[in-house]
């Protein structure tokens, strides 16, 4: 992996550095299409508030990892399922990973993102030379080639020994131990929820945590025999990116981060507790609100990769980051996703049915990233992935 010594990006590519401006630069204003339902990330949620509408589930999942009942372990499984299958997106409670640890994270990213913008340009990272790990911002990956409101810190969690320590922050002190930590519970927690999907499906626990990380050696529909043939296993990557959304002058022009779904098969969220995170359920926009999100709890988004795998049963959740005048935004997310390139995602075969036939071609992950980031098209942004040129991204 690449050092930290990428070309630095001049200080006035940073967003922080844009936040005390009066109006936004015209590269962050969004479509006027786009426009229409956009807004300060707290007038949403206050607008969301006085109505009786969805909420994003909270499920509890404590019973699975203790010696409850099979009745309790059940209603856990169906519960989960339920969340993926008709939203993509939960509030995950009883997971086990400590609120103190949690607590060190968010304090040790924030304390990174507190630090002046020349100190953070040690860890640039430079996207033109191929070096996405690091400290940037948001550049025009989209149809109408507008920035994001958004400056980010993005590098390999797990597994730690494939990790390039040199990106990670060594300041605040407690970053490299904290984040260090909460990638091998995020990574436990991983499995297990898979367990429960797999369930959730009818199939073994191992299932799907079994097609993310067996090798595979060919895309050849005729050669079924190849495919299905075990072969070595490889781990899962898991990849931390902190979100830093400044404030924003213009809330209602601009976004954090535009509508897309992961490409990973699970993220897992935590967030400094403003506003901004909206879901895409049931036709309108679900803005995710503290006061429904237990103590502790962490939120999880299904992706690209489990839809696949689980050929649309799990729905990969579109999503967006609303920004706001009032306050910064934080949120990390770790990404648990497949082996770019040894394993191939397609429709587990169990679910295959003359009546419910596969519904995605066979591709490595590298492969569907590919497709995503070079077919990406604006009136996608609407609608979930549920064809091979659906609209992607990483998450808020």
């Amino acid at each position: 992996m690449e050092s930290s010594t990428a070309v630095l990006q001049p200080v006035a590519a940073r967003v922080e550095a844009l936040s005390g401006l009066s109006a936004i630069p015209p590269e962050y204003v969004r479509p006027a299409d786009e426009r229409a339902d956009l807004g300060d990330a707290f007038d949403q949620l206050a607008a969301h508030a006085e109505v009786d509408g969805p909420r994003i589930p909270v499920v509890d999942i404590s019973a699975f990892l203790t010696t409850s009942t099979g009745s309790e372990k059940e209603e856990c499984v169906e519960a989960v399922r339920a969340a993926a299958a008709e939203w993509g997106v939960l509030h995950l409670a009883g997971h086990g990973i400590p609120g103190e640890l949690m607590d060190r994270v968010r304090a040790a990213g924030s304390g990174f993102f507190a630090l002046p913008i020349e100190a953070k340009e040690a860890y640039a990272n430079d996207p033109s030379a191929g070096r996405l790990q690091g400290y940037g911002s948001r550049l025009a990956t989209n149809a109408s080639g507008q920035r994001e409101w958004e400056d980010y810190l993005f590098h390999l969690l797990h597994p730690d020994a494939l990790a390039d320590h040199s990106l990670w922050p060594a300041h605040p002190p407690d970053y490299v131990h904290a984040t260090r930590e909460f990638g091998t519970r995020v990574r436990q927690l991983a499995s297990t929820l898979l367990a429960i999907l797999s369930l959730g499906l009818g199939l073994q626990e191992g299932s799907l945590e079994d097609a993310l990380i067996t090798c595979t050696t060919t895309t050849d529909d005729k050669q079924e025999d190849l495919i299905s043939k075990k072969k070595k296993k490889e781990e899962m990557l898991l990849q931390m990116k902190i979100n830093y959304y400044p404030r924003c002058p213009q809330p209602e022009l601009a976004v954090g981060v535009e509508a897309h779904t992961d490409v990973s098969a699970l993220s897992f969220i935590l967030h400094n507790g403003v506003p901004g995170l909206q879901v895409h359920h049931a036709g309108r926009w679900v803005t995710a609100r503290s006061d429904s999100e237990p103590a502790g709890s962490i939120i999880v988004h299904v992706g690209d990769a489990l839809e696949i795998l689980s050929n649309g049963r799990y729905t990969s959740v579109l999503h967006r980051g609303l920004v706001n005048r009032e306050a910064v935004r934080v949120s990390w997310v770790v990404f648990c996703e497949p082996p770019p390139e040894a394993v191939l995602l397609r429709p587990l075969p169990e679910l295959l049915t003359h009546d419910q036939p596969s519904r995605f071609a066979p591709r490595t992950f590298k492969e569907h990233l590919d497709r995503k980031l070079f077919k990406k098209k604006q009136q996608q942004l609407i609608k979930p992935m549920h064809d091979h040129s659906s609209s992607p991204d990483e998450t808020n």
